[in-house]
């Protein structure tokens, strides 16, 4: 157990705050691990209840902690930096690989259905024409990290659900450009936050209204035709959005 010094020029609260930062940091204190209480502290470390406690709201505005009322404070899990696609040339599969996350893609469904409007409009074809429907889930640590849907012109490449794709281990840009000669050329890329359906609630294993954020891609062959439209939704405890720009001087 680390002790406060007394004698120190450092103040006993910053004292504790640094022990605590250090059982997070070195995983004494895992992920959704349940920290001692703060009366518990306080008898630990002979401070007072409020000087335990201003130490541990610091800590939950820091995103290291966060509060279950009536159960108690737990270590925060540790967010997943992603750049957006469009930045970053990489789909978000190669991006977790690259930073060494185990991860896993499972196929939800994929089929063939007419364009609602909504996809319609993304896609600039016809309401009701047929798209290929492809639905898959990522775990990352065999947790669920976010659920992809992407919607494809049939048009674009008759047959493809027929020949059996690889959608679990391929990305599908890689299966379009090998199989159909497609190669993405742009994207429109949007980022906006909502609230999980019961349906992606219970994918994503949230309760029911709990924030996620939301990626739509549109992405563009070299004729400038919208080959696919993807709409991605991560848990908004798992991952951060990381964007970099560079100015001339």
């Amino acid at each position: 157990m680390s002790v406060l010094d007394s004698k120190s020029p450092i103040p006993l609260h910053a004292q504790l705050e640094s022990i605590l930062r250090n059982n997070i940091e070195h995983q004494v204190w895992k992920e959704n691990d349940l920290i001692p209480s703060e009366n518990e502290l306080s008898r630990e470390y002979g401070l007072s209840r409020m000087t335990v406690r201003s130490v541990i709201l610091r800590l939950v505005q820091d995103g290291l902690l966060y509060r279950v009322p009536g159960k108690g404070t737990f270590v925060s899990v540790d967010k997943i930096v992603s750049k957006p696609i469009s930045l970053s040339q990489m789909g978000i599969r190669e991006q977790l690989e690259q930073m060494g996350y185990e991860n896993t893609t499972a196929l939800i469904g994929a089929n063939e259905v007419p364009a609602s409007s909504r996809v319609a409009k993304r896609l600039k074809i016809k309401e009701q024409e047929p798209v290929y429907e492809i639905r898959r889930v990522r775990s990352v640590k065999g947790e669920p990290f976010s659920r992809h849907v992407s919607y494809i012109p049939r048009d674009c490449c008759p047959g493809f659900l027929e020949e059996k794709p690889d959608l679990e281990g391929r990305q599908l840009c890689d299966l379009l450009k090998e199989r159909y000669g497609i190669e993405q050329n742009k994207m429109i890329e949007t980022l906006e936050i909502v609230h999980a359906s019961a349906e992606e609630a219970e994918m994503l294993k949230v309760k029911k209204n709990y924030p996620l954020m939301l990626l739509e891609d549109i992405i563009f062959a070299v004729n400038n035709r919208p080959i696919e439209y993807a709409s991605v939704l991560f848990r908004g405890d798992r991952i951060k959005i990381e964007i970099k720009n560079t100015y001339n001087s």
